[in-house]
């Protein structure tokens, strides 16, 4: 097969311009990514802004740093007013634009705006799942199903590359024929370097309030119900039961917090669970865990549990937690959600006895990815012009 044409990459061409379509940028796994996304590629190859599309219309924390690294930012009307989103983002095309690339990371709702990108003359419409969504979507009823009947009509209409960060990811969003498709599996990527450097370690624990010689148990993500914390929180519980102290750092927020604070405090670990909120050393934070714990009920590629193994943490997981086979080591351990907290607390005790043990490698490096993503954006746009 003939190679796509490459455009002129020469100082004198102007550069690619890409608009990603995200989520608010609270810290998260997907904004996380997308800040290093943009550190990464220079702005005279690709020129990528971002436009939060949410039900919370606001920019949310990463927002000065995603300005300061030259991307313009854009918060959409919020998404239950699809009619105002519409005019909003056609006119954001006419006026920011001309854009070559849009790229979506909003799951159903990219499929309005890349059949109004494709209907704006965008020549490159991109969606990326990242979300295993399929059992709520089967459960679906009523305004619910015609919602995402719609949406996966528009997507139909609008798209022209699929991509997915797991085959679950990609059925979700793209039906069980995704290889028919031509959707592909992408690898996203982590700052191997600063998770594997974290800087000084040595007050940290103290600030933290953590016992020395205690084991610590740690959870990165934001707070909502597809995270699971209640049922870690039952686990936790289970382990200081049956073997002996410990504490649980649990960073990120979310519309859960007010849940996760009473299970706390109704299961009396108000001493032992330390709730530190969204933070932005979550490196070093890896560093004083002994342990990762990840129960979610679905997830796409959580690069959080990346980062915990490119720290060297032992990590127990859930089996709805994607995993392939670069992340499958001697310290991951996968137990079903039906097993009950007794179990998860064993495999915790498991875990902390291991000791941390750092990969030589790991494929999940942002430097490369991000090269590979924009040779993808500059030759998809070879393909149109």
């Amino acid at each position: 097969m003939t190679p796509p044409p490459t455009p002129d990459r020469s100082p004198s061409s102007r550069p690619l311009r890409v608009l990603h379509l995200a989520g608010t940028l609270d810290r998260g796994g997907i904004e996380t990514w997308l800040v290093n996304l943009l550190a990464q590629l220079p702005r005279g190859e690709v020129a990528m802004d971002v436009m939060v599309v949410s039900p919370d219309a606001r920019p949310g924390e990463y927002a000065d740093r995603v300005r300061g690294l030259g991307a313009t930012l854009l918060v959409a009307p919020a998404t239950g007013n699809p009619l105002a989103f519409a005019a909003f983002f056609v006119r954001a095309l006419r006026s920011h634009g001309p854009y070559d690339v849009v790229h979506s990371h909003i799951h159903h709702f990219g499929g309005l705006a890349l059949l109004l990108a494709r209907l704006s003359g965008v020549p490159v419409r991109v969606a990326t799942s990242h979300l295993d969504s399929r059992r709520a979507d089967m459960a679906a009823t009523g305004g619910r199903y015609a919602y995402l009947s719609a949406m996966r009509a528009a997507l139909g209409a609008g798209i022209t590359h699929r991509h997915a960060v797991s085959p679950e990811a990609a059925a979700a969003l793209y039906g069980p024929d995704w290889q028919a498709l031509g959707a592909q599996v992408v690898t996203l990527g982590v700052d191997l370097q600063a998770v594997r450097h974290p800087g000084d370690l040595t007050d940290l624990r103290t600030e933290l309030g953590l016992t020395p010689g205690v084991p610590v148990f740690g959870h990165v993500g934001q707070f909502r119900p597809q995270k699971n914390h209640l049922f870690l929180l039952e686990a936790f519980a289970a382990y200081l039961e049956r073997h002996g102290p410990a504490h649980l750092l649990l960073v990120g927020d979310g519309p859960e917090r007010a849940a996760i604070e009473e299970r706390v405090a109704a299961l009396g670990l108000a001493g032992r669970v330390r709730l530190l909120g969204s933070r932005p050393d979550v490196a070093r934070l890896l560093w004083i865990m002994d342990a990762f714990v990840f129960p979610s009920h679905f997830e796409g590629l959580s690069l959080a549990l990346v980062e915990a193994q490119a720290a060297g943490l032992p990590r127990v997981i859930s089996a709805g937690v994607y995993h392939d086979a670069r992340m499958q080591d001697a310290g991951l351990q996968v137990l079903p959600l039906t097993a009950p907290p007794a179990v998860w607390a064993d495999a915790l005790a498991q875990a902390a006895s291991r000791g941390r043990e750092v990969p030589d490698h790991l494929e999940f490096d942002i430097v490369q990815e991000a090269r590979k993503l924009g040779d993808f954006y500059l030759a998809a746009a070879g393909e149109t012009a």
